[in-house]
């Protein structure tokens, strides 16, 4: 669901729960993200016969989020479930959902941590899969992290993850993945705010279901991913503050160089908080990415976003989101249903601009109204689209 963060959420102090339910429309003009016929005449051949390029979707959601303590131990847990409707393209139509429970504990003052697990289930994406029926993306996640105060300064921590992504639809089985990562870290306090650190990161990625050939034989596209980074946040004053890391990120197929990669990643972020109604973000950086419904395509991504936002009074808030990402494909083995025309290098590059408005005229009721544009354009003629994307919802809280 669209609605951003809860704003009236009760305190962690005490015990609370919160059941709601809502409803989103949404009008896309491009559902399944397909060229321009200038760019790419024969684009609505690739759907199936009757689809239609905009769709209007309706959207019936409800669920749950709560806190509970006990002693020096609190749980958090929140559970969604939506029905999607498509209007005009309804053998799209289908239920998807998250949830999350997450065990805080801790021990006497030093130890400190987290247990927990989540899961989501949505509608795959169209933008690179060339697969136009339905495909629920299932991902589940299971993690737990810990934290030792070494003194006032000091600390370690680490965590470890286990996550099983699956694609429903059998023709997309090979999109299917699992990853299993750790990561350890030291970290410095200067002062109240400002912390300094070094971390270690180690990813395994597995492919149960791949289909990928070289040459006519197999390829396995199993990888090794490790990162070692440097952090740092720093507050310059009340109202500013910084933060963000510089790193070192190693890729490699045991059975093979291609798709490999080696080279410097990171990230920043500035939040600038100007008056006590407006404030801006803005992230930037470089990094090693995939789209969730289809992992084995990856690219390294560069780019900048800015976030105004206006709070206009308690109830009402405007905000705005202004992207600009290049994406350059890394030469990885082609697999499943990846036209062969689209095996040279690819370089994308993705504009987007969104403007939201959130009105809370009551603390049991949110009302939400965004609009979206997204330009990718991109080498390849048949991966570049324009698309413009309206939602609007309610939510009522008891």
């Amino acid at each position: 669901m669209s609605f951003p963060a809860d704003p009236d959420l009760p305190s962690n102090d005490s015990d609370w729960f919160r059941p709601f339910v809502g409803y989103q429309y949404s009008y896309d003009d491009n559902l399944f993200r397909l060229p321009s016929a200038s760019s790419y005449p024969q684009a609505e051949m690739l759907l199936l016969p009757g689809a239609t390029e905009e769709d209007h979707i309706d959207m019936p959601f409800a669920g749950l989020d709560g806190h509970w303590i006990a002693g020096r131990q609190s749980v958090d847990y929140d559970l969604e479930i939506d029905d999607n409707r498509y209007q005009r393209n309804d053998y799209l139509n289908n239920t998807s959902g998250t949830g999350k429970a997450v065990w805080n504990w801790s021990v006497a003052s030093l130890f400190s941590g987290t247990l927990g697990a989540d899961y989501t289930r949505a509608l795959a994406g169209f933008a690179d899969t060339f697969f136009y029926e339905r495909d629920e993306v299932n991902s589940t996640g299971y993690f737990g992290t810990g934290r030792y105060q070494i003194g006032p300064r000091w600390a370690v921590y680490g965590g470890l993850s286990d996550g099983h992504t699956t694609n429903s639809s059998p023709v997309l089985h090979y999109n299917n993945f699992d990853t299993q990562s750790g990561e350890v870290g030291v970290e410095l306090a200067s002062s109240l705010k400002n912390t300094i650190g070094v971390e270690y990161h180690f990813t395994h990625g597995h492919f149960p279901d791949p289909d990928a050939t070289v040459n006519g034989v197999p390829y396995n596209p199993d990888y090794d991913e490790n990162t070692a980074e440097f952090l740092a946040k720093y507050y310059v004053s009340e109202r500013t503050q910084l933060s963000g890391d510089v790193g070192y990120l190693r890729r490699n197929y045991p059975d093979a160089t291609v798709g490999a990669f080696s080279g410097e990643i990171w990230h920043a972020k500035f939040l600038w908080q100007a008056t006590d109604k407006t404030s801006l973000l803005v992230t930037a950086g470089r990094d090693l990415a995939a789209y969730l419904y289809a992992q084995s395509d990856y690219f390294v991504q560069d780019g900048i976003s800015l976030t105004p936002t206006w709070k206009q009074t308690d109830k009402l808030t405007w905000s705005a989101i202004l992207s600009w990402y290049r994406q350059n494909y890394i030469g990885s083995i082609p697999i499943g249903s990846i036209p062969s025309t689209l095996l040279g290098p690819r370089h994308d590059n993705i504009s987007a601009e969104q403007v939201s408005v959130s009105y809370t005229p009551y603390r049991f009721l949110l009302l939400d109204l965004i609009y979206h544009h997204e330009l990718r354009s991109s080498n390849q003629a048949l991966l570049g689209y324009n698309d413009d994307l309206v939602q609007a919802g309610v939510k009522f809280r008891f």
